[in-house]
């Protein structure tokens, strides 16, 4: 657990008025959002959102980019629009390659367009403007709105939203600052379907829990996990073998100890050592040279760092480094009363079934175009 987790548990008692009051002002803004008080953007496609209850580590990046990929399987031209964290771009909207610069695209933004050359990705603080441009640049059949359920100025036909294990039990409906959620418990209305990122025996001890904490809401719920393949070198595309070696790992993510426990499972041995920097770390030579001395010091023979370090280690001359080869795997579901299998008769189905069988005709048909 870390130290501002638990500074949250003590403090819960103290920072609970300041949550309501935040959780508050976030309903007032959804409710003139839906009044449409403010000015929003109609896609003229369907247009998704993914986006979270809570912050980090519910794999939206992954998500996202698995629906780039299922686009580009049918031939459907996409766009998806980022906010940038962290990114400082030359021009606005930016239009991110795998030949930009971390510092103008983000490392997320970057990362994405790297594995999904396909897609266009473009990065703009204001959504409203990147979209109209992204409609106008690359007429594309579908928008992917990255991180996009609190930013309601892009009109979406479906919200796709992402929840941890930790959501449902010691998170649930602690709003900052008194826990990581960044609106309350009622904003889960707004969600057309959820996904809990876990393995899938977590996922099936959890299902009462679960369906406690969201059955009131009739929507769709989706395990999903990252699986791995094996290896690879920042210099090439190949996957290997994980092999024995000792290793190194690094990682400057939202919840590191997810990164650690997945790779001593992957590996099938503990890290010789975990070197943890800040999330989105702008990584430079100082670090570099820092991180090769530690794995010499722990005999480490490998240094494995996480897709999204992994782009930004690459532009420093780490080659040698590993990754880990990842792609998501949607294994289990749970179907409330009110919603449907894409087999009738058949029972609860995987993510994948369902989608393209049933939502890609909703999406398509859910409101008339501009």
């Amino acid at each position: 657990m870390s130290f501002l987790r638990i500074a949250q548990n003590i403090l819960s008692p103290v920072l609970a008025p300041a949550g309501y009051a935040y959780g508050s002002v976030m309903a007032c803004r959804a409710k003139l959002y839906k009044r449409d008080s403010f000015t929003r953007f109609n896609p003229a496609c369907p247009c998704i959102s993914v986006g979270n209850i809570g912050s980090g580590g519910s794999g939206k990046t992954p998500l996202a980019g698995w629906l780039l990929a299922w686009a580009n399987s049918l031939g459907m031209q996409s766009v998806l629009l980022s906010r940038g964290y962290g990114a400082s771009p030359s021009k606005l909207p930016y239009l991110v390659t795998a030949e930009s610069s971390v510092e103008e695209s983000g490392d997320e933004p970057l990362m994405l367009a790297s594995e999904n050359p396909y897609a266009r990705v473009v990065v703009d603080p204001i959504r409203i403007r990147s979209g109209k441009w992204a409609t106008d640049q690359f007429k594309p059949d579908l928008m992917v709105l990255d991180d996009g359920f609190q930013h309601m100025a892009v009109r979406r036909d479906l919200d796709f939203v992402l929840m941890t294990p930790d959501d449902f039990s010691d998170g649930w409906n602690k709003v900052i600052p008194r826990g990581t959620w960044r609106e309350g418990q009622k904003a889960l209305g707004r969600a057309d379907v959820f996904f809990v990122k876990s393995p899938a025996g977590d996922f099936n001890s959890m299902k009462d829990l679960i369906k406690e904490k969201l059955g009131k809401y009739k929507k769709p719920v989706f395990q999903f996990n990252l699986q791995a393949e094996g290896l690879r070198l920042l210099n090439g595309e190949d996957s290997l073998p994980f092999g024995s070696d000792k290793y190194l790992l690094v990682s400057g993510i939202g919840k590191p100890e997810q990164f650690s426990r997945d790779s001593s499972e992957f590996m099938g041995q503990i890290a010789s050592e975990h070197m943890i920097f800040k999330d989105h770390h702008p990584y430079n030579a100082q670090d570099v040279k820092m991180i090769r001395q530690k794995a010499v010091q722990v005999g480490a023979a490998k240094i494995i760092c996480t897709p999204k370090d992994a782009v930004k280690l690459r532009k420093l001359g780490c080659e040698e480094f590993y990754t880990i080869n990842l792609h998501v795997e949607f294994e289990e579901s749970i179907f409330f009363d009110g919603t449907k299998s894409c087999a009738p008769n058949i029972g609860p189905v995987s993510f994948a079934g369902w989608w393209n069988r049933e939502r890609l005709a909703q999406a398509y048909k859910s409101r008339n175009r501009q």
